[in-house]
């Protein structure tokens, strides 16, 4: 209708018959006496509005429990993770080892990278750690000039060099400057301490030798130190600064000639290096140490069989490292050949199995002596290739020189030397290749792994493995310690 009215607008509606269900009363309002819909007015207002109030109400409170034992549970368990991770971790054990530290002198030496030596560099600078009853209370007191005492040593003691060193210097024995020729970091510190006792009337209960490196990426942290006529020493000139004051300028004044002590600037640089280094974040800390752990340049060994066993979990022991199938180090000495081994960088090329041989190993080693300035001298360089034990060369070859009966063949600290002069003069390339048969067989590449363990002090260096003509390790290297499998 255009009224909007319907058409049935104005009949009455038929009223159904009285039922007795709920549903039916609840339908015909009508029908409804007061009694009953005062009652169901109660029974809405008072009771339904209530329970279902209370219902949220109690979902509420349950939310907010369950938040917060899921907090709590998530805290205990992150706090749970975080105890185990840092007792099993390399800070944990380096805690332990600081805290056992109490009346005891600690033999400190400063390995020059730049001189390169089996156990990472030339100990021509080294420390006392006086330690009283805890680290707190600890002296540092540096030698200034170690061949004081080591030089009188030449007469009382009659060691002869290695061959390589006794090439090098013919007429001087063994003594404490020269000790660490072993790769065995261990065997290396014993008789460091052996040395020492001896010139110095010291006993010490355990060694720690730190690479130059590690002072050179710590000077990056702090920022440069002053020393007391104004030269800058930063990370840059490190090595170059220091050289220049102990080895010449030092030497200029009649009144040094006469004091003989050209290592004082370490005792002028030293606290403000530590100064500098209680104010790094912890982190950033604890980052560094990490990465010098990683990369061999801290090691150490104490008499004490529990901290040396701590040392060991660091992986700072600078042993050789137990190997199941194959094992490869390249170590090299810097013999005579000035502050000149920084200069060098190094690649190694090293392929196992062939048609003929699956045994046959085949190490190729590149080294470039770039064209830096400073020291523009011949690194005179000794160099040994430790492959497992039993191992049998074959060839060798220096550039296009067939060096086969120039190799120093030894079986030493369980593994199988081949040794040789390997030196290079600023701007030269020079490749060594040698092969040799490993005392073993693989079928295939699931039997076999290699552990390959960089030498300590060293410079990042390109690695190549290579096995049955498959690439299983490509890129630069810096890390102490790989085991390359398949």
């Amino acid at each position: 209708m255009p009224d909007g009215t319907s058409e049935n607008e104005n009949e009455t509606p038929s009223i159904p018959p009285p039922s007795n269900s709920e549903n039916s009363r609840t339908q015909n309002p009508t029908r409804r006496g007061p009694y009953l819909e005062s009652f169901e007015k109660k029974k809405i207002g008072r009771i339904f509005p209530h329970y279902k109030e209370k219902k949220i109400r109690i979902k509420i409170r349950n939310s907010r429990i369950t938040k917060r034992l899921f907090w709590v549970l998530s805290l205990i368990i992150f706090l749970t993770a975080l105890v185990l991770s840092v007792v099993s971790s390399k800070a944990f054990s380096l805690l332990l080892i600081v805290k056992k530290l109490k009346n005891e002198n600690l033999l400190i030496g400063f390995q020059n990278s730049a001189e390169l030596r089996p156990t990472g560099g030339f100990w021509g600078s080294f420390a006392i750690l006086k330690i009283g009853k805890n680290i707190k209370e600890s002296e540092l007191l540096f030698e200034t000039n170690p061949y004081k005492n080591d030089n009188p040593l030449l007469r009382s003691t009659s060691v002869e060099l290695p061959k390589p060193m006794k090439e090098t210097w013919p007429d001087r024995p063994q003594s404490f400057v020269n000790a660490n020729w072993s790769f065995n970091f261990e065997e290396a510190a014993k008789t460091l301490e052996w040395y020492f006792g001896q010139g110095w009337q010291t006993q010490n209960s355990g060694v720690i030798a730190i690479s130059s490196l590690a002072v050179i990426d710590l000077l990056r942290l702090t920022g440069p130190v002053t020393t007391s006529d104004g030269t800058e020493i930063n990370s840059e000139n490190f090595t170059q600064i220091l050289s220049q004051k102990i080895d010449t300028e030092y030497w200029q004044s009649d009144l040094n000639k006469q004091i003989n002590e050209p290592k004082t600037i370490l005792k002028e640089v030293s606290p403000q290096l530590i100064q500098k280094t209680k104010n790094i974040p912890l982190l950033t800390l604890y980052g560094f140490i990490q990465k010098q752990f990683e990369e061999g340049r801290v090691l150490c060994y104490f008499s004490d069989s529990q901290k040396d066993r701590l040392c060991q979990k660091l992986g700072l022991n600078g042993k050789p490292v137990p190997y199941d199938k194959d094992y490869l180090s390249v170590n090299s000495a810097n013999l005579n050949g000035g502050k000149t081994s920084l200069n060098v960088s190094q690649s190694i090329d090293y392929s196992v199995g062939s048609i003929e041989r699956n045994n046959l190993a085949d190490l190729k080693i590149t080294r470039y002596h770039n064209t830096n300035p400073w020291p523009a001298i011949l690194n005179r360089n000794y160099t040994r290739v430790i492959a497992p034990l039993g191992s049998q060369l074959v060839s060798a070859k220096l550039g296009d020189a067939d060096i086969t009966q120039l190799i120093e063949k030894i079986d030493e600290q369980g593994r199988t030397t081949f040794g040789f002069w390997f030196s290079t003069s600023p701007g030269e390339t020079k490749t060594a290749e040698i092969q040799y048969l490993l005392p073993f067989d693989f079928k295939n590449l699931k039997d076999y792994n290699l552990i390959f363990q960089k030498q300590p002090g060293t410079i990042a260096e390109n690695l190549k493995v290579t096995i049955s003509d498959k690439i299983l390790f490509e890129g630069e290297n810096n890390k102490s310690l790989l085991k390359i499998q398949e």
